[in-house]
C-alpha cells in the first residue's frame, strides 16, 4: 500500500493537534479568568487588598469552571447555525442560573471590595440594580462564548485543511496504484517478448543477464511497494536494471547516460519517479536507429535533471500527462517542493528538486 507512512503521520499529527488544541483552550481559559475578575473586583477605590484578592480568587475559580463547562458542552465547530444559537442560549441561561445566586453570596461577603456588589446590597437588591448586575454578568457570559466561538472556528478551519490534505494523499495513492496496474502488464508483456527473441537467437549470455535484471526490477517493485520515497542510490540502481531491459529491447535505437554526483546519490526521491520518466520518454517518442532516443540524467546543485531528445512519433497523440502529474503531486505532498518541466523543439526536460535528509516532511 502506498503512503502508509503518510497515513501514520497524519494520524500522529491529528493527535498532536488535538493535544495542542486542549492546551490552547486551557491557556486561553486561564488568561480570561485572570483578566476578567477585575471587572467585578477593582472598581472601587480603597478596597481592602486582602479581601479583594480573596474575591479575585473566588471569581477566578468560577470563570475556570464556566470555561470548562462551555468547552465540554458547546462545540461551535460541528454545529449548524441554528444549533449554535440554541447551545449559546442554553449556555448563557445556565451560566446566569448558576452565577446569580453565587454572585449574590459574593456580594454579601465581599461588598466592601467591589462597587457592583456594594451597590447591589445597599439598594436592597432593587430591580434597577438587579438589571444592571444581570446585564453585566450576561455580557461577560457572551464575551466568553465569543472567545470560544473564535477558537472553535479556527480549529475547524485547521481540521478542514488537514482533511483536504488527507484526501489529496488518498487520491494520489489511488492514482499511483492505477498507474502500477497499467504499467506492470505492458512492461511484463514487452519483457517476455524480448526474452523470447533472445531465446530464438540462442543468445545465452544476454538471456541470462536479461532474466537477472528483470528479477531485480520486480524485486525492487515488490520490496518498495509500501514506501513513498527511497534513496537516490537505490532508485538509480533500479533504473539501471530497468534501462538495461529497454536497451536490449530497442538496441542501438535507445541510449542512456547517467552522470550524477555522490552528494546527489545520498539524497531521496519518490519511489519509481525515474522509471516513470524513462517510460514517458519511450512512450511519447519514436525509438529508431536513424535518430536514437537519448535519455540523459545529470544534476546541478539543487536539482536532478532528466532530459530526452524529442523524436516525433508518427500519429502520436498527446497523452493525459497523468504520470508527470503524479510525480508533481508526490513532490508537493511529500516534500512541499515543485518540479519544473520545460520543452522546446528538440528536448524535453524535467528538473526534480534534490531532497536531503533534513527536508523530509511526509506531507
Amino acid at each position: 500500500m502506498f503512503i502508509n507512512r503518510q497515513n501514520d503521520h497524519v494520524w500522529m499529527m491529528e493527535r498532536n493537534k488535538n493535544s495542542v488544541s486542549k492546551k490552547l483552550y486551557l491557556r486561553v481559559g486561564i488568561g480570561v479568568a485572570a483578566f476578567f475578575p477585575g471587572v467585578f473586583v477593582f472598581d472601587k477605590v480603597g478596597a481592602n487588598l486582602g479581601g479583594a484578592m480573596l474575591l479575585f480568587g473566588s471569581i477566578f475559580c468560577w470563570i475556570i469552571t464556566l470555561w470548562i463547562f462551555n468547552a465540554v458542552f458547546i462545540d461551535f465547530s460541528r454545529l449548524s447555525q441554528q444549533e449554535q444559537r440554541r447551545k449559546a442560549f442554553v449556555g448563557v441561561t445556565f451560566s446566569l442560573f448558576i452565577s446569580t445566586p453565587l454572585f449574590c453570596l459574593f456580594g454579601i461577603l465581599f461588598q466592601q471590595q467591589s462597587l457592583i456588589f456594594s451597590s447591589l446590597v445597599q439598594s436592597n437588591f432593587s430591580l434597577k440594580a438587579w438589571l444592571y448586575f444581570i446585564l453585566r454578568l450576561g455580557l461577560f457570559d457572551v464575551a466568553l462564548l465569543v472567545v470560544k466561538y473564535v477558537l472553535d472556528q479556527g480549529r475547524e478551519k485547521q481540521r478542514i485543511a488537514r482533511n483536504y490534505e488527507q484526501l489529496k494523499i488518498e487520491q494520489l495513492k489511488a492514482t499511483h496504484e492505477s498507474l502500477k496496474q497499467q504499467v506492470d502488464p505492458h512492461f511484463l508483456f514487452n519483457a517476455l517478448n524480448t526474452m523470447q527473441s533472445l531465446v530464438k537467437q540462442d543468445d545465452k549470455q544476454n538471456t541470462l543477464q536479461f532474466i537477472q535484471e528483470l528479477g531485480r526490477v520486480y524485486r525492487y517493485m515488490l520490496t518498495r511497494r509500501d514506501k513513498s520515497y527511497v534513496s537516490m542510490r537505490d532508485e538509480i540502481e533500479f533504473l539501471k536494471s530497468y534501462l538495461y531491459l529497454l536497451q536490449i529491447r530497442f538496441g542501438d535505437a535507445f541510449r542512456t547516460e547517467i552522470r550524477i554526483s555522490e552528494n546527489c546519490l545520498n539524497s531521496h526521491i519518490p519511489v519509481h519517479t525515474l522509471q516513470l520518466l524513462a517510460e514517458n520518454a519511450v512512450k511519447h517518442n519514436a525509438v529508431i536507429v536513424e535518430n536514437p532516443l537519448l535519455l540523459l540524467i545529470t544534476n546541478d546543485a539543487n536539482n536532478l535533471v532528466v532530459t530526452n531528445n524529442i523524436v516525433i512519433k508518427p500519429g502520436n497523440v498527446a497523452g493525459s500527462g497523468i504520470g508527470l502529474q503524479n510525480i508533481a503531486q508526490r513532490y508537493r505532498l511529500l516534500f512541499n517542493k515543485e518540479i519544473h518541466i520545460s520543452a522546446d523543439a528538440n528536448t524535453f526536460t524535467v528538473s526534480l528538486p534534490i531532497i536531503n535528509d533534513y527536508e523530509h516532511t511526509y506531507y
